[in-house]
């Protein structure tokens, strides 16, 4: 029997009205990029504008020399410039407050003091044969990072002033010895091409990767649901009426796409209005544009591809169930082909070129994720773009194959859920 093109129009134009017209479609558009922008920049702006109270730090110094070195360095490191990068270096650096406890200080009364919450924090500062310097923070909360990152500064900051005086160098030589080397990234592209390297190198492939893990996740259990009750509501054998199955299945499947590819667009062009609104950023974007137009083309041919690919499986797996129960045990193996290139980011990342990083581009399985995170590291090679495309195409008409099999006859049954064989049998013999 030839397919009905018609039909599936007819599907895709409901399930696409459907799922836009609702305010739920709206907010979720609007709401999520603002979601993603405030994740990204609000830690940094509290970091800027802190206003908590700094935390009170008691210092006891059993070397004679550490504890007024420490405070030197605290008080030098706080006279920061007035620049952004100075206002989020020096909210990090007031996050506390350092003085001298009193010489006959008893330890064991001020940790007393520490867990009733009269003191925030005690710093203990002895002799270390090895290292000369040793340091032990007393206090409630030990899971601050920021903290502790600045007692190291200081700690080593007043090490190295005692070294100085210890060796009877000249201080102002000794400064200069301290000085840091200037480092920078810088891109190369193809044809030799470069550019300043910035944390988008890092930051844009795991934002494309995870555009298309959410919309595959978000829309395909969409999917899986919307098939469930369907079947579970009679609702189907109404439709099934007018359309044959496999009409049906791809019908859904395509809607919830265009569906998909307009929130893409929504929230590209809302992105790329709040980036370039920041007139620095304007000035950096024409040096040359964050996002290239093929990585652009590759972001709607996988998210496609992917989208039926693994909305087919979803598909199935809703015909072949009748509880919510019965669609998670089986939606977890085909999340697995998701997750697990999401695991593998950061390997992936620092070797993009690695023969494993490779084979995961090109499996169709975990390509649509791999790939994405590979084109923002390096230049993959076109043969490559064309081997990952082409194959997981194969594989998507192949499994939307076997996906519509499943599909026409699992629709319609009722009762115990089928076993793995039998929906073998269905794909062999339908």
């Amino acid at each position: 029997m030839r397919t009905n093109w018609m039909n599936i129009y007819a599907i895709v134009r409901r399930e696409f009205l459907e799922r836009v017209r609702k305010k739920s479609f709206l907010v979720s558009t609007l709401i999520t990029p603002l979601i993603f922008g405030a994740l990204m920049f609000l830690p940094a702006f509290l970091q800027i504008v802190q206003t908590g109270k700094p935390v009170d730090l008691l210092i006891i110094d059993r070397t004679g020399w550490a504890g007024k070195n420490v405070i030197a360095a605290d008080a030098r490191a706080k006279g920061q410039p007035s620049t952004l990068e100075g206002q989020a270096a020096r909210g990090s650096k007031n996050a506390a407050t350092l003085k001298m406890a009193p010489q006959d200080s008893d330890l064991e009364k001020i940790k007393m003091e520490i867990g009733d919450g009269k003191v925030d924090g005690l710093l203990l500062l002895e002799n270390d044969p090895a290292k000369e310097l040793k340091a032990t923070y007393y206090g409630q909360n030990v899971s601050n990072p920021q903290l502790f990152q600045m007692l190291d500064d200081r700690l080593n900051a007043a090490l190295m002033e005692h070294r100085i005086e210890s060796l009877g160098l000249d201080k102002n030589l000794a400064e200069k010895l301290k000085g840091s080397a200037a480092f920078e990234t810088v891109k190369v592209e193809k044809g030799g091409k470069t550019r300043k390297g910035s944390i988008m190198d890092f930051v844009l492939p795991i934002m494309l990767a995870l555009v298309i893990y959410m919309m595959i996740i978000m829309y395909g259990v969409a999917i899986m649901n919307g098939v469930l009750e369907e079947k579970n509501n009679k609702v189907v054998e109404v439709i099934l009426s007018a359309a044959r199955p496999f009409e049906l299945m791809m019908g859904k499947i395509a809607g919830i796409a265009a569906v998909g590819l307009l929130q893409y667009g929504i929230w590209f062009a809302l992105g790329a209005g709040l980036y370039l609104s920041n007139p620095m950023n304007f000035q950096s974007y024409l040096e040359g544009p964050i996002v290239k137009p093929l990585q652009l083309v590759l972001l709607v041919l996988y998210f496609l591809l992917g989208f039926i690919f693994y909305s087919s499986l979803y598909a199935a797996v809703g015909a072949t169930c009748t509880t919510q129960q019965e669609t998670q045990q089986w939606q977890m193996p085909i999340t697995f082909g998701l997750v697990i290139p999401f695991v593998l980011m950061m390997p992936t990342l620092q070797t993009p070129n690695a023969p494993w990083v490779v084979f995961l581009s090109l499996f169709p399985v975990s390509s649509p994720i791999t790939m994405l995170l590979r084109t923002g590291a390096v230049e993959v090679p076109y043969w490559q773009l064309a081997a990952s495309l082409a194959l997981l195409a194969l594989g998507t008409i192949v499994v939307a194959w076997a996906a519509a099999k499943i599909y026409r006859v699992g629709i319609l049954m009722t009762g115990k859920r089928p076993s793995i064989p039998e929906v073998l049998r269905w794909i062999r013999q339908a």
